[in-house]
Formats: structure tokens, sequence, C-alpha cells
């Protein structure tokens, strides 16, 4: 028969950090700071600000907001969602690199089945 999987302590923990990150990615960021960072700040001192207003190569979310949505918390909320579930991707490829890494030069002889 299969028995239902438990969540142990530590799944636990990443379950609540992960719901955590969506919410404030989602709901939280619509409430940031309307004030320019530093980046946009110094667009408006030296005159090219307006050339943000449209997503390039390097600035796929311009403004924070998705566009096409015409709900100012949903666009800023998907807008958040792709930052926290790219950031996801990019910090979970780097410690699984280095686990592995780290896995790899641990198991060095374990499995030595000869004599020495």
């Amino acid at each position: 028969m299969n028995e239902p999987r438990k969540v142990t302590g530590n799944k636990r923990k990443w379950i609540v950090l992960a719901i955590v990150t969506l919410l404030a990615g989602g709901i939280i960021s619509y409430f940031a700071s309307p004030h320019p960072d530093g980046l946009e700040r110094v667009a408006e001192d030296h005159g090219f600000i307006d050339k943000a207003e449209s997503p390039s190569w390097t600035a796929w979310i311009a403004d924070y907001e998705v566009p096409g949505i015409g709900v100012p918390l949903l666009k800023v909320g998907v807008a958040g969602l792709i930052g926290a579930g790219l950031l996801f991707l990019v910090l979970y490829s780097i410690t699984g690199s280095l686990s592995r890494r780290v896995r790899g030069k641990d198991d060095v002889g374990q499995n030595d089945d000869h004599a020495s």
C-alpha cells in the first residue's frame, strides 16, 4: 500500500519560504516606493528616461509592469512573480551545480570494491 508522503521539517521550511516569496513578489511589490531608484534618477537627470518606457533586450519588464494587463495590481504582481521565478531558477541552478561538485568530491573512493 502507498502511504502518503510526510512533509519533513526541512521541506516545510522551503514550502513556507516559497509562499512568502511569492506573496512578496506578487502582492507586496505593488506597494513598493513609486520614487525613482538610482538608475532612474540618473536617467531623469540626463534626459533619457523616456527611452525606458518600452521593453528591450536588457530590460524585459520596463517600469516593473507587464504590458498588456489593465489592472495595476496584476501587472505589477505578475512582474514580481516573474522576477521571483527567474531569481529562483538562477539560484537553484547555482546551488545545484555547487552541491553536485561538493558531493562528487566527497564520494571519491567511497564505493571502491577492490581490496587495498
